[in-house]
């Protein structure tokens, strides 16, 4: 995936990359290289992806959204801007909804297992009042480093449907002032901190926020780290106060559970010494193995930072002087 946006982008190719995969099918707009927006299909008429995304985010109504689909149609007039014309939306609004579809589009193919593709060499329609074509070279390496951090955020975030709320509903992110989070403050993470009431799922926020949504993860975690927000789970309240009966049959089991699995390592670890004394815990072959692990971890490690410092130099105009210049900046783990 990765050389193919590079070779279209390098050889300025104008045409529809068709990607099939995941259970779905997605087109990718190229003009000169550039990336001019994407296309889905297998959407019915009406329900594109661009009407779910701006109904979901609350920006226009289904009926609003109807209407300006049937004037397009009745028309044959731009849906774009019928919707701007009718004052349904910004242009502002509408353009950062349209790149934020590309951007977070584009991300998703890189979790795709598996797929195919076709290009397809011809000229591309869209309505460059609306779009600015961008640079498909800078657009993939953000989208690797994405991909580079996602595990990270999603073992602190497991699940979109985990609900947050804030520690002090009263606080605003001035209390951030004065402290290590201080410069992380931006207008998109106060968007997402006044959405987070309790109520809403981190889907939601997502939604609601428009804000990417790696992005929009970042900023909750940035927010968490920073002791203003937690999850809470609706399922445990409702789940308070059945006694203490049941709490103390789970310590029961858990205490059962760890006896066994004492026994069980004490057993292999008598198996081991018995067996493998001369180069214990592991045998040759394995110690060998697990250079060979040890030094691609080392490779995929000295190629992020390539990366990152590529990056560095793209956000910067220069190389960083140091990686925890990187680290700060949010493009190497800590």
């Amino acid at each position: 995936m990765t050389d193919l946006f590079q070779v279209l982008g390098q050889q300025r190719k104008t045409g529809i990359l068709n990607l099939e995969g995941d259970k779905k099918v997605v087109q990718v707009l190229f003009e000169k290289g550039l990336i001019a927006g994407v296309a889905f299909p297998g959407d019915a008429e009406e329900e594109t992806a661009l009407g779910r995304r701006l109904i979901r985010g609350r920006v226009i109504s289904a009926e609003n959204w109807h209407r300006a689909y049937q004037q397009h149609k009745d028309n044959l007039v731009g849906l774009e801007k019928v919707l701007v014309n009718n004052g349904m939306i910004t242009k502002e609004d509408l353009t950062a909804a349209l790149r934020l579809l590309t951007v977070d589009t584009i991300y998703g193919l890189f979790k795709w297992k598996g797929g195919n593709f076709r290009f397809e060499t011809k000229p591309v329609s869209y309505d460059h009042e609306f779009v600015e074509p961008m640079n498909s070279e800078f657009l993939l390496l953000d989208v690797l480093r994405m991909v580079d951090e996602w595990p990270m955020i999603a073992e602190r975030l497991p699940s979109f449907d985990m609900v947050l709320q804030k520690l002090n509903p009263m606080a605003t992110l001035d209390v951030l002032v004065g402290t290590p989070w201080e410069k992380n403050r931006t207008f998109q993470m106060e968007v997402i901190y006044d959405l987070i009431d309790g109520q809403r799922a981190i889907r939601e926020i997502i939604e609601v926020s428009f804000v990417e949504e790696f992005e929009t993860c970042k900023y909750l975690i940035l927010l968490m780290d920073a002791g203003l927000i937690e999850s809470t789970s609706i399922s445990a309240k409702k789940d308070r106060g059945e006694g203490r009966k049941s709490q103390v049959a789970k310590y029961l089991a858990d205490a059962a559970a760890y006896l066994l699995v004492g026994i069980f390592a004490l057993l292999l670890f008598s198996q081991f010494t018995a067996t493998r004394l001369g180069h214990f815990p592991f045998t040759y072959g394995e110690r060998q193995g697990w250079h060979a692990v040890r030094d691609s971890v080392r490779k995929v490690y000295d190629l992020n930072v390539k990366n990152a410092r590529e990056v560095f130099f793209l956000e910067e105009n220069r190389y960083p002087k140091n990686p925890s210049e990187m680290v700060d900046r949010g493009l190497l783990p800590h």
